[in-house]
């Protein structure tokens, strides 16, 4: 994942000279051996690079989309990429701290 990353974001940044923006990611329940802390180690890593080239103040986007974030009660939609966050403490902390990590970078806006 951090080379397919590395590759778009320089292709972004150096080529484009575009904002990366990556659309949604996430890590179904359904794959054999899946476990919530797998998740969230793969979540952390993910963010940990769009952190690091946010800072770097390349043409990272506003971040990045988890696939997909529910509310109790929507089973019916579930697809095995849900995280409901109230069900899901870990995840949902994960999520806060790379919110917490991006806003206090405060780039400013160039239009």
């Amino acid at each position: 994942m951090n080379s397919w990353l590395s590759v778009h974001w320089t292709d972004s940044d150096k080529i484009l000279m575009k904002p990366l923006i990556l659309g949604a990611f996430g890590k179904s329940s359904k794959v054999p051996g899946y476990t919530v802390q797998a998740r969230d180690s793969d979540m952390n890593e993910v963010y940990l690079e769009i952190y690091k080239y946010a800072k770097s103040e390349g043409t990272i986007g506003g971040g990045l989309l988890v696939w997909q974030i529910m509310g109790e009660g929507m089973e019916s939609y579930y697809d095995g990429f849900q995280i409901v966050l109230s069900k899901n403490p870990s995840t949902a902390n994960v999520i806060h701290n790379q919110s917490i990590r991006m806003n206090a970078l405060r780039h400013p806006i160039v239009t």
